[in-house]
């Protein structure tokens, strides 16, 4: 393609397109009023923010392979612990992301660990960065919220802001513009960023412009969020305090929170946390991923400023964790992002899923093929986030010895120059983590491997699901060698007393006898097919055909009623059989009328 062509094909993405096919972002101060009144055909088709737990669990107290009936006392309030946001920046945006219905091109970068992201920022260089649907379905899914971006840059944003405070309502006018776009478009707030000077007689209507979103979209969107990026000060310079303080707290004061600069040093934030005092949680500790002048160097240390962060106990804005896949491309992706979060894991606080009826079937929202019951439907390659499925919230357990002689070669070469079998003998295996070459019904699925003779139960999930009568409890599972092993699904419940105990459907074992100890169980046998025959009437939010034993390409399922009158606080499962390894494509919780 010539050089010409190429820029074309970079401006498009970045040009207003009113059709139902592509989101773009809002370049222009006019277009931003004109697009008021706009709504985009896919309105109907995005995805509301979930219900997630009002409590959460410290990274530090979840493992994948340890279950234990004590896990409640760890709980703590969400409202009380510090919160992560993710802010992507991917190469400008608006990359294959931006296809409302999805892309031919499967290797694009995706995001899997939502258990631990309170806020997801997309962002770019345009005036209004309207997030793609195909991100906002896939945070919402997971409970978390998504916002765009308002940033204004150099001269030209100058002029801009010129525009928007020649007067109070030339202020509301822009607003109000703000605020319909952001409700139609179904997304959940803005990040603010000035980055150009202010002259200092219009300081006073930029305060009040930022009150004024905040206060607006409040009122349309209760739980929506707008921060304010550490750049412009109050006297209308362009300065980086790289903490909260005097010169940049009337606009932290009137919205919901600030984004701190990279540059920060550890008596930066403890200035910012005595500074914000009872809204310290408001503070987010900017971190760049890519290590630019930021403490730790990024990178794979990027736990090293998170550290430092939660030592203060601020809250985290990431920038840029999408370097993973935009440094090493997507042929060893999913490995080295696993290891990039399970650094991360013991800094976030982890919620998991509350709404019933509860189905996933692990796809990632991509894939090389399409299957449906175990068989494929078709053979082309594809993208699309808002077919992602429920995510587990645990991270993976990788050992992360191949990371380093990965590194190296992309650093001195310019390119992973391994040959692909010796990466491969290279990497290990987590013990959940999900497998792209077979599915259920998408384009993955997990996972579930027994990785030492001590470890016998993987958690997927912690969750709070409360049950009010009898549930369908059902998953469907696959050897991955020649062996006959299964597995079995362990609940951990907890009753209005707030006393625990376990639900074993499947086998028992020497293994659940291990992880359980010697607390009461509850067996729960499989239905046969008969009593399965005689449930189709009954089950809503199952198709029929996944009311059976078995599907295709080896798939089996099993189903188990049980009377429960408890929340379902943590689910784990475990092997039985010879092998090391088990396919897991559907998992699915559905309450009977």
């Amino acid at each position: 393609m010539a050089d010409d062509e190429n820029e074309h094909v970079i401006d498009e993405r970045f040009e207003w397109n009113a059709c139902g096919n592509t989101c773009t972002p809002i370049s222009s101060y006019l277009d931003v009023l004109k697009l008021k009144c706009f709504r985009p055909a896919w309105q109907n088709n995005i995805l509301k923010l979930s219900n997630v737990s009002v409590n959460c669990f410290s990274g530090k107290d979840l493992h994948c392979h340890e279950i234990c009936i004590d896990l409640p006392k760890h709980r703590k309030k969400r409202s009380n612990v510090p919160k992560t946001l993710f802010c992507h920046d991917l190469k400008g945006g608006y990359l294959e992301d931006r296809f409302v219905h999805g892309s031919k091109k499967h290797d694009e970068y995706r995001f899997f660990h939502w258990a631990g992201i309170d806020t997801f920022i997309y962002f770019s260089h345009q005036l209004v960065t309207i997030p793609p649907p195909v991100w906002i379905n896939s945070a919402h899914l997971h409970g978390t919220k998504v916002l765009g971006t308002l940033i204004t840059e150099w001269d030209d944003g100058k002029k801009i802001w010129e525009e928007i405070l020649k007067s109070d309502s030339t202020v509301e006018d822009f607003v109000d513009s703000l605020v319909t776009i952001c409700y139609n478009f179904g997304f959940d707030g803005y990040l603010i960023n000035v980055e150009n000077v202010i002259p200092m007689e219009h300081i006073g209507k930029l305060e009040l412009f930022v009150s004024l979103l905040h206060s607006k979209l409040h009122s349309k969107i209760p739980h929506a969020e707008v921060l304010w990026y550490d750049s412009v000060t109050n006297e209308g310079k362009l300065k980086w305090q790289n903490e909260l303080n005097d010169r940049n707290r009337i606009f932290f004061d009137n919205c919901d929170g600030i984004f701190l600069n990279y540059t920060w040093s550890e008596e930066d934030l403890k200035n910012s946390a005595e500074i914000a005092g009872s809204r310290h949680l408001d503070v987010y500790v900017g971190v760049d991923v890519f290590g630019r002048n930021c403490y730790g160097g990024g990178h794979f240390n990027t736990y090293q400023a998170v550290e430092v962060a939660r030592k203060h106990n601020l809250s985290l804005a990431l920038f840029a964790p999408s370097w993973v896949h935009e440094y090493f491309g997507g042929s060893y992706f999913v490995h080295l992002e696993y290891v990039f979060w399970q650094k991360l894991w013991p800094y976030l606080y982890i919620r998991g899923p509350t709404q019933l009826p509860f189905r996933t079937t692990f796809c990632q929202g991509y894939g090389e093929k399409m299957y449906h019951n175990g068989l494929v439907t078709c053979n082309s390659s594809w993208y699309n986030l808002s077919k992602q499925q429920y995510q587990p919230t645990v991270p993976s357990c990788l050992n992360d010895s191949f990371v380093d002689p990965v590194v190296k070669s992309r650093t001195e070469e310019g390119s992973i120059s391994f040959e692909k079998q010796d990466i491969l003998k290279l990497i290990s295996v987590g013990c959940i983590q999900h497998y792209p070459q077979d599915a259920f019904t998408g384009g993955g699925c997990l996972q579930v491997c027994q990785l030492s003779k001590d470890r016998h139960s993987q958690r997927i999930f912690t969750c709070s699901f409360e049950s009010r009568g009898e549930v369908l409890i059902s998953f469907a599972s696959k050897p991955n060698s020649e062996d006959n092993t299964s597995i079995n699904v362990v609940l951990l419940t907890e009753d209005s007393n707030g006393v625990c105990s376990w639900v074993l459907m499947g086998q028992f074992s020497n293994k659940s006898k291990s992880d359980m100890g010697k607390t009461g169980v509850h067996h729960v046998f499989p239905k046969t097919e008969k009593e399965i025959a005689d449930l189709k009437e009954t089950v809503k939010g199952m198709a029929h055909d996944q009311l059976s034993l078995t599907a295709g390409s080896g798939w089996k399922l099993r189903h188990y009623l049980l009377e429960l009158h408890e929340t379902i606080v943590d689910i784990s499962v475990e092997l039985c059989g010879p092998g090391t390894a088990v396919l897991l494509g559907l998992f699915s919780i559905i309450p009977l009328e």
